[in-house]
Order: structure tokens, then sequence, then C-alpha cells
């Protein structure tokens, strides 16, 4: 049994391997066009984005889908999509599921400030202005026109939580 059990997690770890070293390779096929766009003149990418926080709250974002607006992305100096660094976008509100306006979750009376950054092998740093933290997912996966990971909870949480990202060609109005 004992040599049954040392070739299972032996094969479970070899897959595991292929599989991060897949996903990576997957992800910045997912992401080049996305990049490419976001060098053209009065481009940028859009995103939005749910997450499944380790309190059990889910987080709600969208940018803007034309602007000048909220969390459009354009190419920072290190290479990576960056919602700072225009000064056409401002930052991106942030719902979370745990916050009312009487019975209505996700108040937009109770938003969060948060920007974002996605490197081109799909490295993603979620920046809560409002609770001065970064979530940084890495290992993420892109399948079905998504980018997903796990990373830790905008809030001090003893679990991880789930964030899923869509991007979208945007640009701005002049």
């Amino acid at each position: 049994m004992s040599v049954l059990r040392s070739g299972l997690v032996g094969v479970c770890c070899l897959v595991v391997s292929l599989f991060a070293g897949s996903a990576k390779a997957n992800c910045q096929a997912f992401l080049a066009p996305y990049f490419q766009h976001a060098q053209g003149s009065w481009t940028s990418v859009g995103f939005s984005y749910v997450s499944m926080q380790g309190s059990g709250a889910v987080g709600y974002a969208t940018s803007a889908q034309i602007g000048p607006g909220a969390g459009m992305l354009e190419v920072n100096a290190q290479g990576n999509l960056d919602s700072r660094v225009t000064s056409w976008s401002y930052r991106t509100r942030q719902l979370f599921s745990d916050r009312f306006n009487g019975t209505q979750p996700f108040s937009v009376n109770s938003a969060d400030s948060m920007d974002l950054v996605v490197s081109p092998s799909g490295t993603v740093w979620l920046i809560s202005n409002t609770w001065g933290v970064t979530a940084t997912i890495s290992n993420t996966v892109c399948a079905n026109n998504v980018l997903y990971g796990w990373g830790p909870s905008i809030a001090n949480y003893a679990y991880d939580a789930l964030y899923i990202f869509r991007f979208f060609d945007s640009g701005y109005i002049g």
C-alpha cells in the first residue's frame, strides 16, 4: 500500500507541475491580444471581476467600457496592464455583498476603492485602496475567456478567496 501511495503522490505531483506550466502559457496566449490592444492610441483594456472572499462575502467590480472612466488598464513601464497609469482613468468602485442598503446587498453607498495590475503571464495584483492591502493572485488559470485563481482575502480572513476576471477591449472618447 505504501508503494502504491508513493506512486500516486508522485503522479499527482507530476500532473500538477505540468498543469501549472501549461496554465501560465495558456494565460500568456489569452492575455496577449489585450496587451496588444492596450498599446494602441486612445485604447485601453477594461475588466469585470467577482470574488468569493474568505468571509463568505462576494466582491464585484467592473471598469468603464468606454472612457475616460474607472479602471481602464494601460501598459505601465514594467510591461503590466495597470489601472493607475493614465490620468484619464480613475479608481474603480468595488462592492461587497456583506454591505447593505436596507435589505439590498452590494450597497453603492459603501463602495471600496480599488486598482488592478495584470502581468503578461497572468499574475494579478488587486489593490484595495480602502483597506491599504494588495491581494496577489498567482498560479492563475485562463480558460473559457476568463482568468481565475486563488489569493488572500481583501480583509484579514483565514481562508483564501477565489478571484475571477474577464477582460475586454476598451477605448477613450475624445
